[in-house]
Parts: C-alpha cells; structure tokens; sequence
C-alpha cells in the first residue's frame, strides 16, 4: 500500500464507502468527483466536501446540522470557466439529486422549454445556486441543464441586473448511460455524509 497521512501524493483509502483515489499536493482529498461531460466540451464537476456545521447537540434532522459545502468546476463550451465552494445543499437535497439524474436518464423527467420556479419538471433547491432540469430526449442523447445562480453562477459585471434565477444554465449532452454512471458516482460522493 502507497501513501499515509502525511504524504502529499499517493492513494488513500475512502473507508467509509471503500474506494481508492488517486490524489495530488493541489487536490484536496475527497471522494470521486461527479464529472457532467458534454459531447461539445463543456463541463460541470460537482463534489461534496464536508458539512458546513458541526453537529453539536442538534438534534437528528436539524437543518443547520445537515448543510453540505458543495464545489463546482464549470466549464462552458467557449472555454469560460470558473468555480464555486458554497452550502447550496442539504445531506437530503443531496440524496434527491441522485434520485432525479437516475430518473432523468430513464427518461422519468419530462424536459421543458422554459423552466421556472414552478415547473414540475425543474429540480430545484432550498438554495437558488443549483437547479436541474432536461432540456430535450431522445433515445441516443439527454440534454441536461445544470442551472447555476448567485454564488454558483459566472462573475456578473457590476453594472448588470441579477439574472433570473434559472435563467443562466449550462447545456450538457449526454447519453443515458453517461448520466447514470455520473448519478451513481454522485451517490458515492454523498455517502460519508449522512443526514444528521
């Protein structure tokens, strides 16, 4: 076995979902990252990276005990880019994204022209940051939108108005497969962190 504690570059072992990953001195150590890869290049990379809060005595269910810092790496097809670490999930919003992806790649979410607050078919969260939604299906390709506001979304010029809130989206292009294979990496992703 390679690495330890201390060492910078090595594998370490995931014990709680009893899987090894590759880690470098510039990544900080995490579970696999769930990588949303579209045919045009463009990307968006999502990972927990640990509870915003400590559990002190809250009790089981307590919403400030069950908030995740989530990391995104976006990447749009024109090569823009950037990034955002943010609480934009609790450990049950996080359980419900993974449900929704398996269910979007079996064709179980109906996709939408337009989304908005109250389309049926928007997965939307406590936090405005993130929301998802499909944009077109066939039986070769899933249009997924990965809709990015507030903290998430791109640096707005100081004199632009905020964008409506799922107005800002990234297109991702995907076979059914390719997402359910990012959805069940997801669900590893959020096993060590359980609702507390």
């Amino acid at each position: 076995m390679h690495g330890g504690p201390t060492q910078t570059v090595g594998w370490r072992l995931a014990a709680e979902i009893g899987r090894w990953r590759w880690y470098s001195a510039e990544d900080s150590w995490h579970a696999e990252r769930v990588r949303l890869l579209s045919r045009d290049g463009a990307s968006v990379t999502l990972w927990p990276t640990g509870y915003q809060f400590g559990r002190g005595s809250a009790p089981r269910g307590d919403w400030d005990a069950n908030w995740l810092l989530v990391r995104g790496d976006v990447c749009m097809a024109s090569d823009e880019t950037w990034s955002f670490h943010d609480a934009c999930l609790t450990t049950w919003e996080a359980a419900s994204l993974w449900s929704w992806l398996r269910a979007a790649c079996s064709g179980n979410v109906a996709p939408t022209d337009a989304p908005h607050e109250d389309s049926e078919s928007l997965l939307a969260f406590t936090e405005p940051n993130l929301a998802f939604s499909v944009a077109s299906m066939t039986d070769e390709e899933i249009v997924l939108r990965v809709h990015l506001a507030l903290e998430s979304g791109p640096a707005l010029p100081k004199d632009s108005e905020p964008a409506d809130l799922y107005s800002y989206y990234v297109p991702l292009s995907m076979t059914g497969g390719e997402l359910l294979a990012a959805a069940d990496e997801w669900r590893g992703d959020i096993e060590p962190y359980p609702e507390r």
